[in-house]
């Protein structure tokens, strides 16, 4: 093939395909081997650089980034804030910048004006839209969420009188919402989901704050090469102090999953298996352990909640991480891009990555569907309804 410039999927895979073959060969740099790995590497630089770009910080990441590469402290810009509350305030999420701490900030510590001047995202979960008339009373009667004698009024005392559940929080960020997201829904579900968690104070005992790492994701991810590998990835994370409670979605809602803090401040992971295939289960099953890790705090986010997670929200840095870590822990990028799963798929060469990575076939597929956006290959390997029939005891919508 002659080098060109990338342009489409299609050169992208024969360029790698030539790249990873010109590779094995080792050529002497100053060889025409050489020369020409050197130059379809470069294209396949430029074209992953503009395919895969590097979003842009908040204006919060990028006043720390410049604080800590000048080794600076919050007291020494609290100036530039009006004072060190104004400066906590800022970097915990609480206040906006103003235009004399954009300005200040742009002059002294040389932050280009186009991160600091940015529209603030509205969360679109506001507890202040809970309406009364929206909780389907019969649906959580059928549930066994409350008895046949409860009321909606008892149903939402129970819940809000639960030390920082979440219905009363305000330190809850919600990722995949949009205006036609049923918020009372979406809320019954997290408390119900804070409660069952809740209630299994013996897990919690278990927990420390060193056991969620790439070692103890790497080790759930090869749990699903395991039959029955949701239920034991359950009792795994039991063991170690995590709970993770698998609750139906309610309606409008098209929730996944969500990572919390328990009243003890342990991990609390909530799925609906709302998509019920094997795929989706491990990658936001990876997804929710990867927030939990990073990213719930008990002053500042003690819930996630993530709707419709295969949505990747590229406008958050929590998501980002939380995706990246997700997808790296399942199949390495650097890995998926140099096998035969991505040059040259069929379920021969899923299978045959999977066995190598000792992950589920369902997971390298549902890779290549989602990356190719191509959803009619390969359909009977992802799992679809091996979910949700690992965990029978559940009443199912």
């Amino acid at each position: 093939m002659e080098p060109q410039i990338i342009k489409n999927e299609q050169q992208y895979r024969e360029t790698l395909a030539e790249v990873s073959r010109l590779a094995v060969m080792d050529p002497l740099l100053d060889s025409v081997e050489g020369a020409r790995l050197e130059l379809l590497a470069k294209l396949v630089e430029d074209y992953e650089r503009e395919q895969f770009p590097i979003a842009k910080p908040t204006p919060v990441e990028a006043i720390l980034f410049r604080m800590e590469e000048q080794g600076l402290q919050q007291k020494d810009v609290a100036g530039l804030f009006g004072g060190k509350n104004r400066v906590s305030e800022v970097l915990s999420g609480k206040r906006t910048l103003t235009l004399p701490m954009i300005r200040n900030l742009h002059s002294e510590l040389g932050i280009p004006l186009e991160l600091l001047i940015q529209d603030p995202v509205e969360d679109p979960l506001d507890s202040n839209r809970i309406d009364e008339s929206q909780v389907p009373l019969e649906t959580l009667m059928d549930r066994g969420w409350l008895d046949a004698k409860a009321t909606v009024d008892d149903l939402l005392v129970r819940f809000s009188s639960r030390m920082a559940a979440p219905v009363m929080l305000k330190n809850t960020k919600a990722f995949g919402a949009n205006s036609r997201t049923n918020v009372t829904h979406v809320w019954l579900w997290l408390s119900r989901v804070r409660e069952l968690g809740d209630s299994n104070s013996d897990v919690a005992k278990r927990y420390s704050k060193e056991t969620i790492g790439d070692e103890f994701l790497g080790y759930v991810s090869r749990l699903s090469y395991m039959a029955n590998g949701p239920r034991l990835a359950r009792d795994f994370l039991a063991e170690h102090g995590i709970s993770l409670i698998i609750e139906p979605h309610l309606p409008k809602t098209h929730l996944d999953g969500a990572a919390m803090l328990s009243a003890q401040g342990t991990p609390i992971i909530g799925m609906t298996l709302r998509e019920d295939r094997l795929d989706n289960f491990w990658f936001t099953l990876l997804h929710e352990l990867a927030h939990a890790w990073k990213h719930l705090d008990a002053a500042e986010c003690r819930t996630i909640v993530d709707v419709n997670v295969e949505k990747y929200a590229d406008d958050d840095e929590m998501e980002r991480e939380a995706n990246h870590i997700a997808k790296e822990t399942l199949i390495p990028s650097g890995i998926w891009r140099r096998s035969d799963a991505f040059l040259n798929p069929s379920p021969k060469s899923i299978r045959e990555l999977a066995n190598e990575l000792q992950i589920a076939p369902a997971i390298v597929a549902g890779r290549y569907r989602y990356e190719t956006k191509n959803y009619s290959r390969f359909s009977k390997m992802i799992g679809y309804r091996q979910s949700r029939v690992c965990f029978p005891e559940l009443r199912w919508n």
